[in-house]
């Protein structure tokens, strides 16, 4: 299994905020994870998801990080991919029966970033 780790780094200017996602991740990264998205979010107006190492994950780092879309929405916050949606959330996507390219009520009925969409 592949190490996980998940890395918060704040730009010099202070407007972005970078989270990396790195290995298998699962409910037992899902309280680190909410903890350094809700620090990035109050950090910067705008957090990029860098996923490129993201191996697997399950329904628990989804959610948090669909919480983590609506909280940057009510807040006027920006939430983004560093690159393409990685393959692992749309192994998910698909298990679960998320449709590619559906809109979110919690994100103003925007594109979701996580089935397809780009903020």
């Amino acid at each position: 299994m592949s190490e996980q780790r998940i890395v918060k780094s704040l730009a010099d200017d202070g407007k972005t905020a970078t989270v990396t996602l790195k290995g298998v991740l699962n409910i037992e990264a899902a309280a680190a994870l909410h903890r350094e998205l809700g620090g990035a979010l109050s950090e910067a107006p705008l957090v990029v998801l860098d996923v490129r190492q993201l191996e697997e994950l399950d329904m628990t780092i989804l959610q948090t990080l669909c919480s983590a879309c609506k909280t940057a929405a009510a807040t006027g916050h920006g939430l983004r991919f560093a690159s393409e949606v990685p393959a692992s959330i749309k192994a998910l996507s698909g298990g679960i029966g998320a449709h590619m390219g559906s809109p979110c009520r919690q994100n103003n009925d925007e594109t979701c970033i996580l089935f397809g969409g780009a903020r």
